[in-house]
């Protein structure tokens, strides 16, 4: 990891108060360097420095995101694009937007998510900046008009999985004419 990166992936973590709305949860873990959580990320090319961290978790669905090294670096390419107006679909933990807010050159997000309590959750953070827009839609069905971005990010999936590879492409297709730039959450780790 660059000296770059390392600067990034500490920005990128988050410090929500752990807490609870329906469903999702706010909560703090820790890393330890011999886990087996962290010997899996290494094992899959995803590796974490060891550290407390926060998570996203749903009871049914289990962890969504978190605030980890591999999911920060997952997130990098796209905070480097970002500037202008950036649309971000699917707010997660609010890591990236957290992030590409401290960027100036980033002068308007949009975000949407499809979940209230997910917004209720960590939405929250972001309701007194001026330049956060936050739409509870569904970002596959939801109909902009002809509004336009330079970048846009497409992160609604839970884990890395072959079956997110139609709904990248159906997202990719709907705003190529849209944007200047997009990408998907962990594209480049699936297999097309």
């Amino acid at each position: 990891m660059t000296k770059q990166e390392k600067v990034y992936v500490n920005k990128f973590k988050v410090d929500w108060a752990e807490d609870s709305l329906g469903l999702w949860s706010v909560k703090n873990f820790e890393v330890e360097k011999k886990s087996i959580q962290n010997l899996r990320l290494a094992l899959h090319g995803r590796p974490c420095i060891p550290g407390i961290y926060t998570r996203l978790t749903h009871d049914i669905r289990g962890i969504v995101m978190s605030d980890t090294t591999a999911e920060a670096l997952d997130h990098y390419e796209a905070y480097k694009q970002a500037k202008g107006k950036v649309l971000i679909n699917g707010l997660g933990l609010g890591c990236f937007l957290r992030i590409i807010l401290t960027k100036p050159e980033v002068t308007h997000v949009d975000v949407v998510e499809v979940d209230k309590n997910v917004i209720g959750l960590v939405g929250r953070y972001f309701f007194d900046d001026k330049r956060v827009t936050i739409h509870c839609t569904n970002a596959l069905t939801y109909e902009w008009g002809r509004k336009k971005w330079d970048v846009v990010w497409h992160d609604i999936w839970d884990s890395i999985c072959a079956d997110n590879i139609k709904e990248m492409e159906r997202l990719r297709s709907k705003f190529a004419k849209y944007c200047d730039w997009q990408g998907c959450w962990c594209e480049d780790a699936l297999e097309y």
